[in-house]
């Protein structure tokens, strides 16, 4: 088989739960990548914003945010922005404020926000994954081009019943995904990882059939099953296992690095494009 892009999830799948990796095993990578002229790909639905400022060299690699509803080439160069419209906006804010447990982050164009009276741990953990977080006292006075809702469950046990209920309520318009971590995201219907990943390979003139893809949980289940090695983390999630054609060992075994190193010593398994 031979492998010319490398599609990797963030949380669950190349993150420890303290959001950190290691850096120095990951540069390592990147250089072999660079070496055999394999791209690499991260798609994961935090917001291109708070991404960047993860990665030591942003700009050597590319980028499917907030559930490939952003994608950003290798230098910053955006190849796609999908936004909602303002009568799909008011309707997903009406079923919100329906699950008051709910905490709700709203990735816009320019910032991403929150509510001011948001939970103190909410105020710990999001100005992590949203590097450029603003606060607002209603989320209905935002303004700015709305790419995804982020929304998290004060309760982890009621997370598949919220997001069964946001699917009767607003699944026509936006699909509730699991994303680990007492996540749900609301993503655009066709706009997941793998659609935002056939948007860069259109642009390298690659295909699915070279792609090697690593992912934890039900927002990763396109992207695996599109790949034509998908590897579900050990410590995944049912829809990603069902999705995936390989296991990885978990992310706190260093899984991606395990595999990647592996098959990263056979340079036949990768292949040069051109």
């Amino acid at each position: 088989m031979c492998y010319s892009v490398v599609a990797l999830d963030l949380d669950g799948t190349l993150l420890l739960p303290d959001r950190s990796y290691d850096h120095h095993r990951f540069a390592r990578l990147l250089d072999r990548c660079d070496e055999l002229d394999v791209r690499l790909v991260i798609a994961s639905g935090r917001a291109y914003s708070g991404m960047i400022r993860m990665f030591d060299e942003p700009e050597r690699l590319a980028f499917v945010g907030d559930n490939g509803s952003m994608i950003v080439d290798r230098g910053a160069r955006v190849v796609n922005v999908d936004t909602l419209d303002s009568d799909i906006v008011s309707h997903v804010l009406d079923a919100i404020e329906r699950h008051p447990g709910v905490t709700a982050v709203i990735s816009g164009r320019r910032f991403a926000w929150m509510r001011r009276d948001a939970s103190p741990w909410m105020h710990q953990v999001m100005p992590t994954a949203y590097a450029n977080l603003r606060l607002v006292d209603s989320l209905r006075e935002v303004d700015d081009d709305i790419v995804k809702f982020s929304l998290t469950a004060e309760d982890e046990h009621a997370v598949g019943a919220i997001a069964q209920a946001l699917s009767d309520d607003v699944g026509h318009i936006l699909t509730p995904v699991t994303s680990g971590h007492r996540g749900i995201d609301l993503i655009q219907p066709g706009h997941h990882k793998a659609h935002g990943l056939s948007l860069l390979l259109a642009e390298w003139n690659r295909a699915f059939s070279d792609v090697i893809a690593f992912g934890d949980s039900a927002n990763d289940a396109e992207l695996l099953a599109a790949a034509k090695c998908g590897y579900a983390m050990a410590n995944a999630q049912p829809a990603a296992i069902e999705a995936a054609a390989r296991r990885a060992p978990s992310n706190l075994d260093g899984g991606v690095f395990v595999v990647l190193e592996k098959v990263l010593l056979h340079e036949s398994t990768f292949s040069r494009a051109g």
